[in-house]
C-alpha cells in the first residue's frame, strides 16, 4: 500500500471560529477527503451549512468533554468512514504543502518498521510556534529515559522515538485507538494530549516524530514584557484554563509517575507561570484561587468539568472566559 492510498481523516475542533478559520476549513476540506468539523461553540453556527454542503461533516458538540470530547466524537464520524488514520487539527493549523502526503509516507515507515498492516502508532511533526518564532522543546524515549532533542542538528531518520506529543498535527493509527482507546474526557481540555500519550506508551503503542514535517501553530496568546531587562512571557490564559492546567498536570503526575518518573516535568509549566501570572496577567486574585483549587483538586484526583466539581466557584472563575 501507497502513501498516497491509506485512508485517512482529519478532526478540526472549533470553537467560535473566525471568518478566516472557517475559510482555513474550506481549504483543508479541498486537501482531505475525510474531514470532520466538531463544533464546541455552545450553539451551531451559520458557517456550518457551507461546510455541510461541501460534503464536510459537521457534528455539534456543545463542549461535551471539551477537547477530549470533540476528538472522541470526530474520531468515532473518522472511522465509521473507513479512514485508516487519523489526524487531529485545530481551528487554526495551517497546513504546509504536501503535509498529508509527508504524514502518511511517515506511517508507512512505521507500519514497515512494525512488519504489521495493522500496526498501532502515533506520528506528530516538528511544530513551531509562531508566538514565539522558534521550534517548540521535543523530547526522545529511550526505555524509562526522557532526554531532550538537539533540533539545532539534523536529523538523518525518517522518523524518531518520542516522549510526548501536542495533539495539534498529530496523527493516530486505527489500530493505537483501538488498543489505547479514548480520549479522557475527565481532563477536558488541558493535557489531554499528554494522558493520551502516556497511555499510548504504557500500552506499548510507540510514538514517533516526524522531524522532516514542520507544522507553524500558535500555542496561546503570548505577550512579553521586560523585567529589569530580562524578557518575561506570559500568556494570560483565562482563570478556568488556569485551574485545568494545575489541576491535570497534578493528576496526572499521580497517574503515571511510577511508569515514567519523567512526568513530573509537566508540573515545572504551571511553576514558571505563576511569577508572569502574578506580576503582568488580568484578574489576579481570581486566578490564584483557580491555580490553588487546582492544585488541590489534582492532588486528591477531583476530574471532571470545573463547574461541576464546583458549581458555585466554578461559575465565578469561568465568568470571564
Amino acid at each position: 500500500m501507497s502513501a498516497t492510498s491509506v485512508a485517512f481523516g482529519a478532526v478540526v475542533v472549533t470553537y467560535f471560529p473566525t471568518g478566516e478559520q472557517v475559510a482555513n476549513l474550506h481549504a483543508l476540506a479541498a486537501s482531505c477527503a475525510h474531514l470532520c468539523v466538531v463544533d464546541n461553540t455552545p450553539e451551531a453556527g451559520d458557517w456550518q451549512q457551507a461546510l455541510v454542503d461541501a460534503g464536510v461533516s459537521v457534528l455539534n458538540n456543545g463542549n461535551r468533554g471539551g477537547i477530549a470530547g470533540a476528538f472522541n466524537r470526530g474520531i468515532a464520524d473518522l472511522e465509521a468512514r473507513g479512514a485508516e488514520l487519523f489526524f487531529l487539527l485545530d481551528q487554526d493549523s495551517k497546513l504546509p504543502p504536501g503535509y498529508f502526503a509527508a504524514m502518511c509516507e511517515a506511517a508507512m515507515t512505521a507500519r514497515e518498521g512494525k512488519g504489521e498492516e495493522g500496526a498501532a502508532f502515533l506520528i506528530g511533526p516538528l511544530v513551531h510556534d509562531t508566538n514565539l518564532d522558534a521550534l517548540i522543546p521535543q523530547f526522545g524515549l529511550a526505555g524509562k529515559r526522557v532526554y531532550q532533542f538537539d533540533l539545532g542538528q539534523p536529523f538523518t531518520e525518517p522518523l524518531v522515538r518520542c516522549a510526548f506529543m501536542i495533539s495539534s498535527g498529530s496523527l493516530i493509527s486505527r489500530a493505537a485507538w483501538a488498543t489505547i482507546g479514548r480520549f479522557d474526557e475527565r481532563y477536558v481540555i488541558d493535557h489531554v494530549d499528554t494522558d493520551y500519550c502516556m497511555r499510548a506508551l504504557r500500552c506499548d503503542v510507540p510514538l514517533y516524530l516526524n522531524p522532516h514535517v514542520v507544522l507553524r501553530h500558535q500555542i496561546g496568546d503570548i505577550q512579553a514584557r521586560s523585567l529589569f531587562g530580562w524578557k518575561v512571557h506570559f500568556i494570560n490564559y483565562p482563570a478556568s484554563r488556569r485551574y485545568y492546567i494545575a489541576r491535570n498536570a497534578l493528576a496526572l503526575s499521580r497517574a503515571h509517575v511510577r511508569a515514567f518518573p519523567a512526568i513530573l516535568f509537566i508540573n515545572v509549566y504551571t511553576l514558571k507561570q505563576i511569577l508572569p501570572m502574578l506580576m503582568f496577567e488580568r484578574d489576579r486574585l481570581k486566578k490564584t484561587l483557580a491555580l490553588v483549587l487546582g492544585c488541590f483538586d489534582g492532588l486528591f484526583g477531583r476530574l471532571g468539568g470545573l463547574c461541576e466539581a464546583h458549581p458555585r466557584v466554578g461559575k465565578y472563575l469561568s465568568r470571564s472566559d
